[in-house]
């Protein structure tokens, strides 16, 4: 009996140590790579009220807040579509406010910060047509957003 738990060898404290540090670096790896996203903020735009601007028949505003954890930098409108079409049609301004527009892109809409968007077009809306918009932000991050005029 003896001789047989002589013949039983262990790990070498070297290999042991090796394994242990793999081990180590391999768990701290997985928890930085699945948590540190998760905690990482992001804007996220939301609208909270839209409609017809009064008195005109080719301008539409939507106000958008920004709930997310982080500045949202809004690069471009790069669609403005009519839902029943695949014509893409550019407002021919975007104001931030009634008489203020955006001239440079992109545009900060600061966390918290809520922003009213008027969208003039070439021409009139059709009363009763569905439209969309398509609103691009912080790396190719988009904000949609669908009404009827």
């Amino acid at each position: 009996m003896k001789m047989i738990l002589k013949r039983k060898k262990a790990v070498s404290p070297v290999i042991a140590t090796i394994l242990l540090i793999a081990l180590t670096v391999t768990a701290a790896a997985i928890v930085y790579f699945v948590v540190v996203p998760l905690l990482q903020s992001n804007p996220e735009l939301v609208p909270t009220e839209y409609g017809k601007v009064s008195g005109t028949d080719n301008k539409y505003e939507v106000t958008i807040v920004n709930n997310g954890g982080a500045d949202a930098n809004l690069v471009g409108l790069t669609a403005f579509t009519f839902t029943n079409t695949t014509d893409d049609y550019n407002p021919t301004h975007v104001y931030y406010s009634i008489s203020t527009e955006i001239t440079t892109w992109p545009y900060l809409v600061a966390q918290g910060e809520t922003v009213t968007l008027i969208f003039e077009m070439p021409g009139a809306f059709t009363s009763g047509s569905q439209y969309t918009f398509t609103l691009e932000y912080d790396n190719g991050r988009t904000f949609d957003f669908a009404f009827t005029y």
